[in-house]
This record gives structure tokens, sequence and C-alpha cells, in this order.
């Protein structure tokens, strides 16, 4: 019975034991929890101001971000519509491109006329100086011709001038020659 006596005191001082640790450990906890409340009530007290300026930067964040998706959306029509002008663009250069080569051989062929129009106007204008030059020397010659055919004419006609004295003037000629009438 001793044994029986001193199990259960032993029994009974265990859950003595356990009840002591379980109310200590509840009173501890809440002493500590109503510590720690305190602490954590000062704590947002003090950063009160902080954790609205943190919930306005997160409202904002929010806010931006809706903004951020739907720049991203009307970028996405966006880039859509330019790829489609990209593309007619592509094809207007491309005809351009062609315009632009065609020109350049129609300047090639108009750069040769006008090479060869100049060629032809030098040697137009060259034939132009050589026609003015025998022109001139034409009429040079002319004048001197001219001249002459008037000094000859002078000339004949002193001689006839003299022919006539000659005849007229000596006696001898008077008689032999033939009478004219």
């Amino acid at each position: 019975m001793i044994q029986l006596v001193t199990s259960n005191i032993i029994y009974l001082i265990i859950v003595a034991i356990l009840l002591g640790c379980l109310f200590g450990w509840l009173i501890t906890k809440t002493f500590l929890e109503e510590k720690y409340e305190k602490r954590l009530k000062q704590y947002y007290d003090e950063n009160a101001k902080d954790i609205q300026e943190v919930n306005k930067i997160k409202e904002e964040l929010f806010y931006y971000k809706k903004i951020n998706r739907e720049l991203v959306e009307e970028n996405s029509k966006l880039a859509s519509g330019y790829n489609g002008q990209k593309y007619v663009l592509d094809e207007h250069n491309a005809t351009l491109d062609e315009f632009q080569k065609l020109l350049k051989s129609k300047n090639d062929v108009i750069e040769k006329l006008t090479k060869k129009l100049s060629l032809l106007e030098d040697k137009q204008l060259a034939l132009k100086k050589r026609y003015d030059t025998e022109i001139d020397a034409f009429l040079l010659e002319r004048i001197d011709t001219t001249k002459k055919y008037k000094m000859l004419l002078e000339k004949l006609k002193k001689l006839d001038n003299i022919k006539d004295l000659d005849t007229h003037d000596s006696w001898f000629s008077k008689l032999f020659t033939p009478s004219k009438s």
C-alpha cells in the first residue's frame, strides 16, 4: 500500500507539476501577450504615419499598374497600326526606289544627249566662226577686187583719154585716121 500511496503521490506530484507548468505557461503567455501588445500598439502609434504613407504608396502603385496595363494595351494597338503603316510605307519606298532608278536612267540618257548636244553646238559654233571668217575674207577680197577694178577703170579712162589726145593732137594721126561720119 505504501507503494500504492507513493506511486499515487508521485502521480499527483507529476500532475501538480504539469498543472503548474501549464498555469505558469498560460500566465506567462498572457503576461507576454499584454507586454507585446503594448509594444505593438506603441509601435503602430509611432509608425501610423508611415503605415498610412505605405498604404498611399500601395494605392498609387496599384493605380500606376492599372495605367501601365492600359498603356501597354494602347501601345500594342498602336504597334499593330504602326506595323501596318510600316508595311505600306515599305511598299511605297520600294515603288519610289524603282522610280528613282528610272529617273536615274533617264537622267543618264539626258546627260548623254546633253553632251552630244553640246558637242554639236561646239561644232556648229566652229562652223559658224569658219563661215564668218570666210565671209569676212570674201568681203575683204571683194572690196579689194572692187578697188582694183575701179583703179583699172580709171587707168583705162586715162588711157582712153590719152589715146584720144594722141589721135587728135598729131597731124599725122589726123591725116590717117579714118573719119567718123
